[in-house]
């Protein structure tokens, strides 16, 4: 990344304060907790790491979940949380409509910093390096921010669906693979 003190790391109980500031700072501005495996129904990492490690292994997978990783967006030099990105490891009808192959948030205090574009450029790279050439990445039609990020990551849209699961129009943009 850019800066060397902003990383994409695995959840670690050394952030669990960090983590539910971030629950708790979301849910007060009435934010979606993209990206972030239901942070939002769960009140001990314990919990919540069972919903993360259960994405690692395709076959003990149920439903339209599909194998993927979680992730956590830190200044390390702070120990700030700044957002997560859950990456999906490929995609399924459903992340093929209106889901994508990242999910992701930015605490609203750290908005506006640039940070969406460093840790969706590392999500890109991570994928990448695993063999996935061309990158879903999706946003809702009216999230301004989200739509500039993703074009500034080298989003290309393809075209515009309504998600029924989530009442709303969603862009569809692609990231492929610079040689």
């Amino acid at each position: 990344m850019e800066n060397e003190n902003i990383k994409l790391i695995k959840p670690i109980k050394a952030y669990e304060l960090e983590i539910f500031d971030f629950k708790k700072e979301m849910l007060e501005n009435n934010d979606v907790l993209h990206g972030a495996s239901y942070l939002e129904n769960y009140d001990s990492f314990e919990e919540w790491e069972k919903v993360f490690d259960s994405y690692k292994d395709r076959n003990n997978l149920s439903g339209d979940f599909v194998e993927g990783s979680q992730w956590l967006l830190v200044d390390l030099s702070k120990k700030r949380l700044l957002g997560m990105f859950n990456i999906r490891h490929y995609l399924n009808k459903d992340l093929l409509s209106t889901g994508g192959h990242v999910g992701y948030s930015i605490r609203p205090n750290e908005r506006g910093k640039g940070y969406a574009k460093l840790g969706l450029i590392e999500a890109v790279k991570f994928l990448n390096s695993m063999g996935e050439a061309d990158i879903l990445v999706t946003c809702d039609l009216d999230n301004l921010a989200s739509k500039r990020v993703i074009i500034a990551c080298g989003g290309v849209l393809e075209n515009i669906v309504y998600s029924d699961k989530y009442k709303c129009e969603v862009e569809r943009y692609w990231i492929r693979k610079k040689d």
